[in-house]
């Protein structure tokens, strides 16, 4: 085992550098496109905080409608503030006080009850897990550039739509869950398109890196909006028209950014130089020629069979079904059974997402080091680090049985560590090993495993709230025993069974494929042993 840095020759060339090039620039946009989806999907649950009237004053004969619009022309004759607040009842002040905030709006509110309000989160789930494996299918096909295009298009357009909520006399319920319906449809479709997308442009040497990078935004979209919206709540009268309109303008800039620097393969990009694209074409082994897929020419049985697969379909679905769960539910532990004031329960978990993009991002460059350095083949760097991502959780939720508001700051290190250990997947672990073994159909593959993943998350909030009845530390242990278990099991059936190997039947076909065999047969040579040298 060599730990001297190899370098790939092409066409008696060495590689074209990573900075600049193509390849980095369209990875800087997937980072920013996930931070228009993240920031669009995040939105409601944040802005929701601030649209909702939560007084009792909501039952007041002024409010028609379902807003405070009314009360707003009601108490306008009093020109001192501290006058009106002292004529005002007691479950009126909170009101009273919103509406001195700043802003060219006067300030709206909803009167929803906690029914409709997880109804309207729920909305963007019930759309998002329709279009998992569409999204795939489509990538494979017309291409991921316009797959991209099209989803943020169409949510950037329904975000800004949501803004109208603010100039109609009601309260219209049923339209703003429409809309998140089809934000989540339009959304469904990019993890699927991502993992197609590097299947074609990231060669193994530089996947983890590349898909780190872009899965980057996922987290920095969130910290953001969760940092802006508090903002705008806080500060500015019906803050969150704000919020909406800014994750919706932001989807617009991108997309013309998104337009004209990119294509759908190295062999259809217009600026990309003949060195980069040879490169990128010859270990991946992409012809550049769209596809038609049809379901029936999937080879399911293969799908069905492989254990590496199935290992990798269960450590998904363990990690997610966990991670979507502890997203929804970290500031209700923070706040219920730590006992820490709200007002510091966002800056815990901005920092916490930080470190998730963090770990994300550097595990996809650690990985790649170790591979190019030959210190450990894909397949181990693979089992490595979502093994990390899989068994950190397991340890959280050990520490986390003995967590009350007593551990106040041993909560807060194991949710930020936690935060931490999830990233590690997104860089160089589960999200990753799709284009790793089966480049070909790894959008349709991975649609279809996000499905039962998002579906599995949606389980996990419903058996939490048959579970936990009350906020007590006893009934969240009963939880922390079943997350402990299933995360320990994604993990187990992937160190045994995983690997980073392509399955034959899974490979692009291409006329350099059996040039490019050593590279990929880990299991008698490093992963990236070509026609080399050492540096």
């Amino acid at each position: 085992m060599g730990t001297g840095q190899t370098i790939i020759l092409v066409d008696g060339e060495a590689p074209p550098r990573f900075i600049p090039s193509t390849r980095f620039t369209l990875g800087l946009l997937v980072f920013f496109a996930f931070i228009v989806q993240y920031s669009q999907r995040v939105n409601l649950p944040i802005a929701i905080v601030c649209m909702v009237n939560r007084t009792k004053a909501v039952e007041h004969p002024l409010l028609f409608n379902g807003t405070t619009s009314a009360i707003t022309n009601d108490l306008s004759r009093y020109s001192n503030k501290n006058d009106l607040l002292d004529l005002t009842p007691t479950t009126l002040k909170p009101i009273v006080k919103a509406l001195h905030k700043r802003g060219f709006l006067d300030e709206k509110k909803f009167n929803w009850i906690e029914l409709q309000q997880q109804i309207l989160l729920g909305g963007y789930w019930a759309g998002y897990i329709f279009t998992q494996m569409p999204g795939g299918w489509l990538a494979t096909t017309i291409g991921a550039k316009w797959v991209y295009a099209g989803s943020l298009f169409t949510s950037s357009v329904t975000s800004l739509a949501m803004t109208s909520m603010y100039l109609m006399p009601s309260t219209h319920f049923t339209l703003m869950f429409t809309l998140r319906f089809i934000i989540g449809l339009a959304h469904g479709v990019l993890f699927p398109a991502t993992i197609a997308l590097w299947s074609l442009w990231a060669v193994p040497q530089e996947r983890s890196t590349l898909a780190s990078i872009g899965f980057c935004g996922t987290q920095f979209g969130t910290s953001l909006t969760m940092l802006l919206g508090g903002l705008l709540c806080r500060y500015l009268s019906s803050g969150w028209m704000y919020l909406f309109s800014f994750t919706s303008v932001i989807g617009f800039i991108w997309l013309c950014l998104w337009i004209m620097l990119t294509s759908d393969s190295p062999n259809n990009h217009r600026t990309i130089s003949s060195h980069e694209r040879d490169y990128i074409c010859k270990l991946t082994g992409s012809t550049g020629k769209k596809r038609s897929m049809s379901l029936g020419s999937i080879p399911w049985k293969n799908i069905f069979t492989s254990k590496p697969l199935i290992a990798l379909f269960i450590s998904h679905i363990a990690n997610l079904f966990g991670l979507f769960f502890f997203l929804t539910n970290l500031g209700k532990i923070l706040t219920e059974l730590l006992r820490i004031p709200t007002q510091y329960t966002g800056y815990i978990l901005a920092c916490g997402f930080f470190l998730t993009l963090l770990s994300s991002l550097s595990s996809g460059i650690i990985a790649d080091n170790l591979v190019r350095s030959n210190v450990m083949t894909l397949t181990t760097a693979r089992k490595l680090f979502n093994s990390l991502t899989s068994f950190i959780p397991v340890l959280c939720m050990i520490s986390f049985y003995f967590c009350d508001h007593s551990k106040k700051l041993l909560g807060i290190a194991t949710v930020l560590v936690y935060l931490a250990g999830s990233g590690l997947g997104y860089g160089s672990g589960y999200c990753v090993n799709f284009a790793d073994i089966v480049p070909a159909y790894s959008g349709v593959i991975f649609g279809f495993a996000n499905t039962f993943a998002s579906l599995a998350g949606l389980i996990g909030n419903i058996v939490a709230g048959m579970v936990v009845t009350k906020p007590v530390l006893e009934q969240w242990r009963k939880l922390y025993v079943m997350f402990a278990i299933v995360y320990f099991i994604g993990g187990i059936a992937f160190l045994f069974f995983g690997t980073a190997v392509p399955r034959k039947w899974a490979k692009f076909q291409s006329a350099v494929a059996e040039k490019e065999k050593k590279l990929n047969d880990e299991e008698s040579v490093p992963m990236n042993e070509q026609k080399q040298i050492k540096a």
